[in-house]
C-alpha cells in the first residue's frame, strides 16, 4: 500500500531537513508520518510494552508512538513498567524532537540512540543493543530502500536475536486484514514459530489525499520471540 516513496543515501536522509507540524512530518518532500495513524500507534505502544521491561522504538516520526509508550511506563504494574526506552532515529532534525521529548518526559529513562538502526545496532556502543536485550520492540522507520517498501518485516530477524525470550516485536504493516504468505513467510526465517505470530486489526481514517495507505483498516503485528 506504499506510494510515492522515495529512496536516499542513508548520509543524505540523515542531513535532510524535517518539515513538521501538529498533521505530519516530511522529509525531502516526502510524508514520514501523519495524524490520521494515531490510533495506530497507540496499539503498537500497547503491544511493545506488554511486558513492560527494556522497549527498543526504531524510528520516532511524530513522536506519537513514543507519547503513547510513555503512558505505560507506570501502567503495567509492579514490576512490569517500562525500565528504559531506547529510540533509535536516523534524521538528524527529528532526532532533535526525540531529545526534546526525552527532556520532556524522563531524562533518566528516555535514551536517544541517532543513527540508522543498522548501523548503531551492529556497533553496539555500551552495549545497549546486546543480544536478548530487549523485552519490547517496535518498529516504524521510514524506508530507505526497496527491500523495505512493503512492510518493516525486514527488521524481523535483528528483533528476534535482540529479544529476550518471550519478548514482543511490532512494526508498521503494509496489509490492512492478514498476512501475505510471503510476508509470514519472513517472520518464520526470522525465528518466530506459527504459535507465536498473531495480529490484531486497527480501524483508520486516513485523509482522501494521503500518499501511502487508502484503507481504513491495518495489520497490527504480534510476535512473540518463544
Amino acid at each position: 500500500m506504499y506510494t510515492e516513496v522515495g529512496f536516499y543515501e542513508p548520509d543524505s536522509w540523515k542531513a535532510a531537513p524535517a518539515t513538521v507540524d501538529e498533521h505530519s512530518l516530511k522529509i525531502l518532500g516526502h510524508p514520514v508520518m501523519e495524524d490520521w495513524e494515531r490510533p495506530y500507534m497507540q496499539e503498537l505502544a500497547r503491544i511493545a510494552t506488554l511486558n513492560g521491561g527494556r522497549v527498543l522504538e526504531i524510528g520516532f516520526g511524530m513522536g506519537i508512538s513514543a507519547g503513547f509508550i510513555s503512558r505505560f511506563y507506570d501502567q503495567r504494574g509492579i514490576g512490569r513498567g517500562v525500565t528504559e526506552h531506547v529510540i533509535v532515529e536516523a534524521n538528524r532534525d527529528v532526532a532533535a524532537l526525540a531529545r526534546k521529548f526525552r527532556d520532556e518526559h524522563r531524562p533518566g529513562l528516555v535514551r536517544i540512540v541517532e543513527g540508522v538502526s543498522y548501523d548503531v545496532i551492529a556497533e553496539n556502543a555500551d552495549g545497549v543493543f546486546r543480544d536478548g536485550g530487549f523485552d519490547g520492540i517496535l518498529h516504524d522507520a521510514y524506508p530507505l530502500d526497496e527491500s523495505q517498501v512493503q512492510n518493516q518485516a525486514h527488521f524481523a530477524g535483528t528483533a528476534y536475536r535482540l529479544l529476550k525470550p518471550g519478548g514482543i516485536f511490532t512494526y508498521f504493516s503494509d496489509e490492512p486484514t492478514q498476512f501475505r504468505p510471503e510476508h509470514l513467510q519472513m517472520l518464520l526465517d526470522a525465528g518466530f514459530a506459527r504459535k507465536n505470530i498473531d495480529h490484531k486489526i486497527i480501524r483508520v481514517v486516513p485523509p482522501a489525499d494521503c500518499l501511502y495507505w487508502k484503507r481504513d483498516t491495518i495489520l497490527a503485528p504480534i510476535l512473540r520471540k518463544g
